[in-house]
């Protein structure tokens, strides 16, 4: 008996011994992720993430430490990184709403939209009454296209009277999204009855006007946001695009200074700037609008496009080749990124490559009509006018209008 009571007096003291343990471990864990906090507050992130990975190391059953992890390779734009921590975390508190959430958002990024769609709907499985995990779902489906689901959720929302101003401004937006431009203007309209103060529903309304080509009504919206928020960057964007389309490039040029100065990382504004300058005959300045775009997103296909097609205008072959090459490396099965390789190796004599890019681009669209003349025109520089007048007659037949009077010069037609 006394035996007994020995062996069960020693299994206590161990329990007890390791539960001790663990409680200190866990308290030594929240100590180092609040110091991890204070370094977050103070922007010292390399500080943050060493105490958040001194926490984990203390605690390695500590969800909360992983989640702190998370978020701010979150924040680094360590996605693979973050979203390990929040596989780890869920594992470790698979009920959790706040973690799914998150990850969710993860998923998102990575374009992983069914995966994001899944835990946003398991989040909201677990807390069905939380308004913010449905909000973050609609915007979820708003992100991905699918509409009609976001739609519902709003009006769930609207329905439980959660942050109405912003619900209605997000409907219109979704109804902007499907051309259903009546439907915005309503829910506009909504937004604007609860709180009239808000930049963000009348920048929306400048763009419902944008799109219903009332450029003058565009205007006075967009200016009615950027008086409400004078560092509304994207408003005098807009503003910007308002003005060119009504031809007035010094007043675009204007606001988009003005978007630039109060953001410098948005590279649609330096793109659209670029537009501009090239229009009141600035060449220069637009290709350094274009390489500025291209520096905060090297694959602006677009922006590559037309810095491609500047630096042939001014001469530079070297530099528009290599744009034209970096095109088709981020998409090689896009035959306009060939025709424009062609123009500028057939520009500088380069008629053989020239004919290659173009029979490229032919591969992709048979019915290319632009690539069939380029090419008809670099057959006949080679001195074979068969195959040029051939590929001239290819571009007539699909209502190129240009060949016409280069086949009657050089075919006989």
């Amino acid at each position: 008996m006394k035996i007994k009571h020995n062996i069960l007096l020693l299994v206590f003291i161990i329990v007890w011994t390791c539960i001790n343990a663990q409680t200190g471990a866990r308290m030594e864990a929240i100590k180092l992720m609040q110091q991890g906090d204070n370094f977050m507050s103070f922007g010292n992130w390399e500080q943050a993430l060493l105490s958040y990975d001194n926490a984990i190391l203390t605690d390695v059953n500590f969800a909360d430490s992983y989640m702190k992890r998370a978020n701010l390779n979150a924040k680094l734009g360590k996605s693979n990184e973050a979203l390990m921590d929040y596989n780890k975390a869920i594992f470790l508190n698979p009920y959790s709403e706040y973690i799914y959430d998150k990850r969710a958002k993860i998923k998102m990024i990575a374009m992983d939209y069914k995966g994001a769609i899944d835990d946003i709907n398991k989040a909201i499985s677990i807390n069905p009454i939380n308004n913010k995990l449905l909000d973050h779902r609609a915007e979820d489906y708003i992100l991905i296209g699918e509409y009609e689901k976001a739609l519902e959720d709003i009006d769930t929302l609207i329905k439980r009277d959660y942050n109405l101003e912003y619900e209605y401004y997000k409907k219109a937006m979704v109804f902007l999204l499907m051309d259903d431009i009546n439907s915005s203007m309503l829910n506009i309209d909504s937004a604007i009855s609860l709180n009239d103060s808000s930049s963000l529903v009348y920048d929306l309304l400048g763009v419902v006007y944008l799109k219903k080509k009332q450029y003058e009504d565009a205007i006075n919206a967009f200016k009615k946001a950027t008086d409400i928020n004078p560092d509304f960057a994207i408003a005098y964007y807009n503003l910007g695009l308002a003005y060119r389309y009504l031809n007035k490039p010094n007043k675009a040029n204007e606001n988009l200074n003005k978007a630039i100065e109060i953001n410098h990382g948005i590279p649609s504004i330096y793109f659209t700037r670029a537009l501009v300058r090239k229009e009141l005959g600035d060449v220069d300045g637009a290709i350094q609008d274009y390489s500025k775009a291209i520096s905060a997103d090297e694959n602006y296909s677009t922006a590559l496009y037309n810095r491609a097609f500047s630096l042939k205008l001014m001469g530079n072959y070297f530099d528009a080749l290599n744009d034209a090459n970096k095109l088709i490396e981020i998409n090689s099965e896009n035959p306009e990124n060939w025709n424009l390789k062609g123009n500028i190796q057939l520009l500088y004599g380069d008629y053989y490559e020239a004919i290659d890019s173009y029979s490229k681009a032919i591969s992709i669209n048979f019915e290319y009509a632009e690539a069939y003349y380029n090419r008809g025109l670099a057959y006949l520089m080679t001195y074979r006018p068969s195959e040029g007048c051939d590929d001239l007659q290819n571009s007539l037949d699909l209502n190129y209008k240009k060949s016409l009077n280069i086949l009657e010069n050089f075919c006989g037609n």
